[in-house]
Order: C-alpha cells, then sequence, then structure tokens
C-alpha cells in the first residue's frame, strides 16, 4: 500500500521561490518584495566595487602613520654625561632669561656674565646658540635703546656713550650708527645740561660779582660734570663760557 503525501505535510522538502508565491488580494506583500529587493541587490565582499579614500583622508592618515613612526622611533640611550651637560645647559638658559627680564643685553655683556660664573665653554656656547635662535640677541636694538635712555636720563655726551657700549662689547659699526641714529645736536643738550645746574643764586651772583670769583667756581664745576658726561673739551668750554656770559648778563634771570 502506497502512503500518500499530503501537501504542507511535515515530510515536504520543497524549497518555495519568489515566483511560487500565490499574490495576495489586492496586490503585492510590500514586505515580500523589499526582501526579494534586498535578495537580489546583495552581493559578495569579493564582488563589491573598491572605493578610493579621499585626498584630504590620504594626507591625515599618512601624517598619523609618521607621527606614530616618529614616536615609535627608538631613542638612543644617553649617557650620564650628556645628561649631565644637558642639565647644566638648560641651567644656564633660565639663568640668562633672568637677566633678560630686567633689560635688554648685549651678546657680549651675557658672554661676559657666563664667564664670570665660569661655566665650561661648551655649556656657554649652547646656551648662547639657544638664547640666539628664540630671538633674543640683537645688538642693534640694544645699542638704540641704551643711547635713547641714557641721553634722557643722564644727559651723556656721545664719548660716554661709546664707552659705556664698547664696555659691553657691542661693535664699532652698530655702536656709531645708534649715536646717529634719531641724534639730536650734541652742542644744545650740552646747553641744556649747563644750563639746568645753574640755580637763581648763581645767575645772581654773577650779575652782582666784580672780582670774577664765582664764574672761575663754576666754570671748574662745570667743566668736571661735562667731562664726566663725556663732552668733548672744546665743546664744553665754548659752552660754559657762554652760558655764563648769558647769565651774567640776564636781568630776568
Amino acid at each position: 500500500m502506497t502512503p500518500r503525501h499530503h501537501p504542507g505535510g511535515a515530510g515536504d522538502q520543497q524549497v518555495v521561490g519568489a515566483a511560487d508565491v500565490p499574490a495576495r488580494s489586492g496586490g503585492a506583500d510590500p514586505h515580500a518584495a523589499r526582501s526579494v529587493t534586498r535578495s537580489r541587490g546583495s552581493s559578495s565582499p569579493e564582488e563589491a566595487p573598491a572605493r578610493r579614500p579621499h585626498p584630504a583622508q590620504q594626507v591625515t592618515e599618512q601624517l598619523a602613520a609618521r607621527t606614530r613612526e616618529i614616536l615609535e622611533r627608538p631613542r638612543p640611550e644617553q649617557s650620564e654625561e650628556q645628561r649631565a651637560r644637558e642639565k647644566a645647559v638648560v641651567h644656564e638658559c633660565r639663568y640668562l632669561m633672568r637677566l633678560l627680564s630686567t633689560r635688554r643685553r648685549s651678546e657680549g655683556e651675557m658672554r661676559g656674565r657666563l664667564a664670570e660664573r665660569e661655566v665650561p665653554a661648551g655649556v656657554a656656547h649652547e646656551a648662547m646658540a639657544r638664547i640666539a635662535r628664540a630671538g633674543l640677541i640683537d645688538d642693534a636694538a640694544f645699542a638704540h635703546d641704551w643711547v635713547e635712555q641714557r641721553r634722557a636720563l643722564r644727559a651723556l655726551g656721545d664719548e660716554a656713550l661709546r664707552r659705556e657700549l664698547e664696555a659691553r662689547r657691542v661693535d664699532g659699526e652698530l655702536i656709531e650708527a645708534a649715536l646717529s641714529d634719531g641724534q639730536s645736536d650734541e652742542e644744545q643738550r650740552c646747553r641744556e645740561l649747563v644750563r639746568s645746574r645753574l640755580d637763581h643764586r648763581d645767575r645772581a651772583r654773577l650779575r652782582e660779582e666784580r672780582d670774577g670769583s664765582h664764574r672761575r667756581r663754576l666754570s671748574r664745576r662745570l667743566d668736571a660734570l661735562l667731562t664726566r658726561k663725556g663732552y668733548p673739551g672744546d665743546l664744553a668750554v665754548h659752552v660754559i663760557a657762554g652760558e655764563l656770559r648769558a647769565a651774567a648778563e640776564d636781568p630776568a634771570a
């Protein structure tokens, strides 16, 4: 007796495809259609086309790779002597920075300070090189500022300013450029200095005296002052004589 097989029974091994699905009344099943579309549109990874990276992304990835390479590169082990030298260089750089925090300094002035501290030549050279690379050495600007400030605060003549800058090891050409840059008339500055040292009592005695004793005392005192300030001797004599004569003759003084 041949057994019967009922459709839809547990023993059925039929595979139902999309074409075998009967359409429902009122239109196709939207869920089934989406399933079929996804099934037909899918492809294996081997069949997917390779995407080309964006140029900006390529650059970013290259930079990241290069950064990782640099960071992961083994660094040579420093010896104890190298570590001690680096520590000494950093110490002297900090010392020079403290000097520069108070006012501008010339290169020669800073080298002189390191020599006074008996810093080894190699350490001093490297410390100065690092200060120079940081843009903190400018002898032309130093000389200009020095001349401007010392003229304003101390009424110094050119010769005194030249001596001071030479003592700070500034190059001669830079000194002359600073002295001539925006220079006011030296004779006028000398006259203003002499006038500032003559008070009303000196002027009164110059007008009243007959023997010239006070005039001679003032001349010696003013000449010593102008010499200390760095004014040439012939200029000092000329200015002192003229200013004392004007003070003695001025009735309004």
